[in-house]
This record gives C-alpha cells, sequence and structure tokens, in this order.
C-alpha cells in the first residue's frame, strides 16, 4: 500500500459553474477557474512527481478555513478546537470537484479511480487542502 499527502496552501475554492459569453451571433463557453486550476495543478506536480496512479484509490480530503474576522475570541477557540463545524459556502462537493479534475492526467488517470473518499471542512488559522492519498 503506498500513501500520499499533498497540501496546496490558501483558502478552498469552489468549482465555478461554466460561463456563456455571446459574441456576435456566437455563444464562447469558457472556465472561470482556468487559471486557479493552472496554479493548483502546479503545486499538485511539485509534490507528486511520481508516475500516475494505476489502481484504485482512496481519498481523505480535508479543506481548512479561516475563522471569520468578526469572530470572538472564545468563538474562535471552539472553530479550531473542531467544536464548531463549518457549514457554510462553499459547498464540500464544488470544492471536492475542482482538486479531483485539477488531478486527473497528474496524479490519476482518471476521477472514476477513487472508489472512496471521506471529506471534510474545517478551521484553521492556515487555511489549506490536504489531500491524502492511499493505493
Amino acid at each position: 500500500m503506498h500513501i500520499k499527502t499533498i497540501v496546496i496552501n490558501g483558502p478552498p475554492k469552489g468549482q465555478p459553474r461554466p460561463r456563456y459569453v455571446k459574441r456576435g451571433s456566437f455563444v464562447q463557453i469558457y472556465d472561470p477557474a482556468g487559471k486557479l486550476k493552472q496554479k493548483i495543478r502546479a503545486i499538485i506536480s511539485e509534490q507528486f512527481v511520481e508516475a500516475p496512479i494505476e489502481s484504485s484509490i482512496e481519498a481523505v480530503v480535508t479543506f481548512f478555513f479561516k475563522p471569520p474576522k468578526s469572530t470572538s475570541k472564545k468563538n474562535v477557540k471552539l472553530m479550531l478546537d473542531n467544536d464548531t463545524k463549518h457549514v457554510k459556502k462553499p459547498d464540500i462537493d464544488n470544492i471536492q470537484k475542482l482538486f479531483f479534475d485539477v488531478m486527473t492526467g497528474l496524479v490519476y488517470h482518471d476521477d472514476n479511480q477513487i472508489w472512496k473518499v471521506k471529506a471534510e471542512k474545517r478551521y484553521s488559522m492556515i487555511p489549506r487542502t490536504e489531500i491524502r492519498l492511499e493505493w
């Protein structure tokens, strides 16, 4: 069994919907997260230098968000101790989709190789995303 943890620093962001722009009589579709995906892909490629995984994968993904600035010190402590759950936007499935799409072709051939996922949103003073892969 192999285990690899990938850490992407910065606040987790969700996968935005494709945007449509009408230019004359043509409709153009573009991905508003294109630059963000390129940055994340570069970070992941520095940490995952192996060949793409061929077998089934189990993923544990943890998204860490900074507590809001307006939160009292008492509530910040509760948030950091994981007594207060992060139940605000972005949705966990949208964040997860962004990272799984970026890792396709780099970490694994297709995200259908992931057979089991555990994902959670937590609070931390250091916003980041941690992806632990087992294969």
